[in-house]
């Protein structure tokens, strides 16, 4: 009970993190700094709460298939989770490198292997983030059964 109610504390100071560094604080780096220094600003903080995403829906899914065993990887929740951690992943490691590498004028496979603008990348980033962001809300109510007595 106190690891699951630890679990919705950590999505919940995670989702928190998300929707300021995306929707907070992102922006406001656009608006006071040179594009330059924002874009980096940017970069990196995106990259800490996605590291942390990557953790904190690691350990859902663990805790999750260890609660209810090969059940939870069937269960609808148990894949929105792993999808969840998968769009993480896809926008950490496929995605913003090949931002960081047109953002720098460099190179970089899945570029060179699908091309695109820095436009349609940074676009695919955006809609990911809102996805995982509206993915995550969703599973936040399901997990805190808001039940007012």
């Amino acid at each position: 009970m106190f690891f699951s109610k630890l679990l919705v504390f950590l999505i919940s100071f995670w989702f928190g993190a998300y929707i300021l560094a995306g929707y907070g604080v992102a922006p406001l780096l656009f608006q006071q700094l040179p594009q330059q220094q924002a874009g980096y600003l940017a970069g990196v903080l995106f990259d800490v709460v996605n590291y942390a995403g990557l953790l904190v829906w690691g350990l859902v899914y663990l805790a999750g298939r260890s609660a209810q065993g090969r059940r939870y990887e069937r269960s609808h929740t148990g894949k929105i989770v792993a999808f969840t951690w998968l769009l993480l992943a896809a926008s950490q490691f496929l995605i913003t490198p090949v931002i960081k590498a047109l953002r720098e004028k460099q190179t970089y496979w899945l570029h060179d292997w699908v091309g695109g603008s820095f436009a349609a990348w940074h676009g695919t980033s955006s809609s990911i983030y809102l996805l995982v962001s509206l993915i995550t809300l969703f599973l936040l109510l399901r997990l805190l059964k808001f039940e007012w007595r």
